[in-house]
């Protein structure tokens, strides 16, 4: 059996970073790992100069940390989509638009139209590895005579710092508000680490709005 204190979580801290304990891997948006057990400090407000590390930035700019995301389950949030051999569940509250759906099957995911899902425009097999590549969890699918659970890949717990957007936080991490309420564990999930996103802690796409890292060495 696993020690609970190697078990990760994350615990999000008031108008500050987000404290991840235990055994996880972290990584820069590089692809470098830069942490694999014990406590991290991880930058949310989008400010420091040592991502994916918090350096303090966030009492200097004032960043607000208020979190507004729901706290209850995707399942009464969610719509649902059924098709041939597998049933599309989406929930837009915790999408973080990083358009994996619409760029790989966009016979299926149809951007400007309603509905913009349909469940019939790929086969089965297409659609289900489509949905297995959405970073936030927004995607997920259940097929006939399961038991109505979303069918989730195994994943080793960890947290990628993705270039120019959100922390991809997998292998069903539990995040903690900071008041001390979990939010529904999930194995695939992003939050938002430019700090701007009206989904906190989530992600919601504001990166899109110019949030880099890494940054280019302007000198290379």
């Amino acid at each position: 059996m696993s020690d609970p204190v190697d078990e990760p979580r994350i615990h999000v801290t008031e108008d500050g970073p987000y404290m991840l304990e235990g055994a996880a891997e972290v990584r820069d948006a590089k692809g470098e790992t830069v942490s694999s057990n014990g406590k991290a400090f991880l930058c949310r407000c989008g400010r420091s100069s040592n991502k994916p590390f918090c350096d303090g930035t966030h009492n200097e700019v004032g960043f607000d940390g208020t979190e507004t995301a729901d706290h209850g389950p995707i399942a009464e949030r969610r719509d649902s989509y059924a098709g041939d051999g597998v049933t599309i569940h989406d929930d837009r509250k915790v999408c973080a638009h990083a358009g994996v759906c619409t760029d790989t099957t966009p016979s299926v995911w149809k951007l400007k139209q309603e509905p913009w899902i349909d469940p019939t425009g790929a086969p089965a097999e297409e659609i289900k590895s489509t949905v297995q590549g959405c970073p936030s969890g927004a995607l997920t699918y259940t097929e006939p005579g399961a038991d109505g659970e979303p069918v989730e890949q195994a994943m080793s717990p960890g947290v990628k710092a993705t270039v120019d957007g959100p922390y991809a936080v997998r292998g069903g991490i539990p995040v903690i508000s900071a008041g001390g309420e979990p939010y529904e564990v999930r194995n695939r999930q992003t939050l938002c680490r430019c700090g701007g996103s009206s989904n906190k802690p989530f992600c919601d796409g504001t990166h899109w709005k110019g949030f880099k890292d890494p940054v280019e060495d302007d000198e290379g």
